[in-house]
């Protein structure tokens, strides 16, 4: 279940990144791909950045699953103002269907976030110079 929970999260961020996309082109009467340079590549990076789960940045349980939420739902909102009506209600039933496996699997995900702030913590102290590994033997001396 929390394969169907990533790829469905996978495909609302890249719903999410259109739906910028096309509000830039609406509001600020830009070519396709100007958009995407101004637009898309920026809210690709912010949510690479925060709000997938692979990320080393991301935001922790309860406020990433809160914050990309709002802004799925934003997202579909946004898209069913610009009249784009099969994108919007489709991505907002797959916000909300996000939202229920979300709250189904909040255990879990709990759990990996808890991990993941465990892991920083480590990360933070091996990275001083004592954790480097130290020359041994006869070339030790040198």
């Amino acid at each position: 279940m929390t394969k169907a929970a990533n790829a469905l999260s996978f495909l609302l961020e890249v719903a999410l990144i259109g739906a910028v996309v096309m509000w830039a082109i609406a509001i600020w009467d830009l070519a396709p791909m100007l958009a995407v340079a101004m637009a898309g590549v920026p809210a690709a990076v912010l949510t690479a950045v925060f709000i997938t789960s692979n990320s080393k940045w991301r935001l922790m349980w309860p406020v990433r699953p809160v914050v990309a939420h709002g802004l799925f739902i934003a997202g579909a909102i946004v898209l069913i103002g610009l009249e784009h009506l099969s994108f919007g209600w489709i991505f907002l039933v797959l916000a909300f269907v996000s939202i229920g496996l979300t709250w189904r699997l909040r255990g879990s995900m709990r759990r990996t976030d808890e991990e993941m702030r465990r892991l920083r913590g480590a990360e933070a102290v091996d990275s001083g110079d004592d954790s480097r590994q130290r020359p041994t033997g006869r070339r030790a001396a040198r």
